[in-house]
């Protein structure tokens, strides 16, 4: 029989609370973190708004030296690390060379590296700080997590976009039950609301452009959305070999039962796309869960408040579960956190088991008027009392990439 994994710690840092117990009471209120960007003068952009961390404290988990090593999102990371070290109530007690970390990230730290081309271009090299090299490094979030915690038996990271954080819960599930890890410190980070990006997304469409009411920019499947809203934010799983987790006497949130990911993408054109990869993903999901549809009770969505992409979700979500898609209850968090790239899979992730172990479903913030192509149940309004034993996660990439994680409530030996 294959070893049973459990996810027995979360930290998280969102644009609506630091701490897991913060970010559920805050999601469950239907509280927003989207407002106008502070972080630069964005007063040249099409869109103006993001959801930002606020009021993170740096010096709460850092020395002044550490965090002027760190980017913002590696400093996010390594932050929902500690906090996820901390819920599980970590005291060791397992042999180092038995721990790891599997970090996902989606980009470089852009607040590190434009800082330094500009320097460049202005004034050569010579302004460029010593560190500055190892502080845009996508590996500094793993790297400096093994570091502070003792997990480096293995540190790696996985960059595929906006599925990084579910590919990474994939990635260490499988390290533990192939026997080369007892624990692994999953965090998952982005923290990339700069100009440059910004710009980007703007060029690419991607953004919503309802400046002037920040709260009701981002609408999972309403048929007024108009984009999505970039966000930030980490997110991080401690997971670990059931069976040694309750030796140690650790509180088990979940069971990790199935993983699925898939690299076929949707197709360009959204007169003939096909979302095959998400349906695919979720296939694998709850074939490795030895799971069927009607065995689920709650679905994460990825919602970004796309045109397109949240009708292809519609029809992979059709297309994976068959009948059983129009019974499930579903939403997204988007609408609240904005989009925080692959952290944003891995805090529904940690929405999905606050939901099996407290009962209640969160809502799909601002889902007013349903867009016909998406006839789901989608949660509109307010949370749901529901009991959920089981439930799917979906993550999808802008690169083509889609991964689906199955958890559920941690049964008997």
């Amino acid at each position: 029989m294959r070893k049973r994994v459990a996810i027995t710690g979360i930290g998280v840092v969102t644009p609506i609370g630091t701490g897991l117990a913060t970010f559920w009471e805050n999601l469950l209120a239907g509280q927003c973190g989207v407002a106008p960007i502070s972080l630069f003068d964005a007063s040249n952009l099409p869109c103006r708004i993001a959801a930002e961390v606020k009021g993170f404290a740096p010096e709460r988990f850092f020395d002044r030296r550490e965090a002027r090593l760190l980017s913002r999102g590696a400093q996010f990371g390594v932050a929902a690390a500690l906090l996820c070290l901390e819920d599980a109530g970590w005291h060791g007690g397992l042999t180092r060379d038995r721990l790891g970390v599997i970090a996902g990230i989606s980009n470089s730290a852009q607040d590190a590296s434009e800082p330094v081309v500009d320097a460049v271009r202005a004034h050569a090299y010579r302004r460029v700080l010593p560190y500055a090299m190892t502080k845009i490094f996508p590996h500094s979030t793993a790297s400096e997590t093994g570091r502070r915690t003792g997990f480096q038996a293995r540190v790696m990271t996985i960059a595929t976009a906006c599925t990084a954080g579910l590919n990474a819960v994939g990635y260490a599930v499988d390290e533990i039950r192939a026997g080369r890890l007892d624990a692994v410190l999953v965090p998952a980070t982005d923290a990339t609301i700069t100009e440059c990006t910004m710009a980007c997304f703007c060029r690419a469409g991607l953004v919503s452009l309802n400046n002037a009411d920040p709260t009701h920019a981002s609408r999972p499947f309403d048929v007024r959305r108009d984009g999505g809203v970039l966000g930030e934010g980490a997110c991080c799983f401690l997971i670990e070999d059931l069976e040694g987790a309750r030796r140690r006497g650790a509180r088990v949130r979940a069971e990790v039962l199935g993983f699925g990911t898939s690299g076929t993408g949707h197709g360009l054109d959204p007169a003939v796309s096909t979302p095959r990869g998400m349906a695919a993903a979720m296939r694998e999901a709850l074939a490795s869960a030895n799971c069927s549809p009607a065995q689920l009770q709650y679905v994460g969505c990825h919602g970004v408040s796309d045109p397109h992409l949240d009708v292809w979700e519609t029809q992979a979500m059709k297309l994976a579960l068959g009948d059983d898609a129009y019974r499930i209850p579903m939403s997204s968090a988007k609408a609240q956190i904005g989009i925080p790239q692959n952290a944003g899979g891995a805090l529904q992730l940690a929405a999905a088991i606050q939901a099996i172990n407290h009962g209640i479903l969160p809502a799909t913030l601002n889902h007013e008027e349903p867009d016909p192509a998406c006839d789901l149940d989608y949660i509109p309004g307010t949370p749901r009392r529901n009991q959920v034993t089981r439930a799917l996660v979906l993550a999808h990439g802008f690169n083509g990439s889609d991964a689906a994680v199955i958890v559920g409530e941690a049964g008997p030996p």
